[in-house]
């Protein structure tokens, strides 16, 4: 496969480095394994680097989620409640758009400020996928 060989490439360019080798030679070897490999996705798609699972609901308006974001932070047991949104977004379980005045799930306020305070789910998402 071609991203083996240039992962493979990489790896050998790093290790000559570590050894005293040429750095000229390495510069090379890692500029064609940037070339050949795949592109990034853009800060948009950052959705799709979490895990987002509704745990437990607790009563009508309240959820438990487990949100793990490498990137970002990670909550094991956060609570969050049912509300309605205030401008548009993205569904954090679904990645569907959210419009303003959508009934929509967000992580409760608390001290100090979640790092996904912005986040939000859309209800219906959360009815589809709540256990119970």
């Amino acid at each position: 496969m071609q991203t083996d060989r240039a992962d493979d490439e990489c790896w050998r360019a790093a290790l000559r480095l570590l050894d005293g080798g040429s750095c000229e030679w390495a510069a090379s070897r890692l500029a064609l394994c940037r070339a050949a490999a795949p592109a990034r996705r853009a800060p948009g798609d950052a959705w799709r680097e979490r895990v987002v699972r509704v745990v437990e609901r607790v009563s009508a308006g309240l959820v438990v989620v487990c949100w793990c974001d490498a990137t970002a932070c990670r909550y094991g047991d956060q609570v969050w409640k049912a509300d309605i949104a205030k401008r548009r977004g993205r569904c954090a379980l679904s990645d569907a758009p959210i419009a303003a005045g959508d009934a929509i799930y967000r992580p409760r306020p608390g001290r100090p400020r979640p790092v996904n305070a912005a986040a939000m789910m859309l209800a219906c998402e959360v009815e589809r996928v709540s256990p119970g």
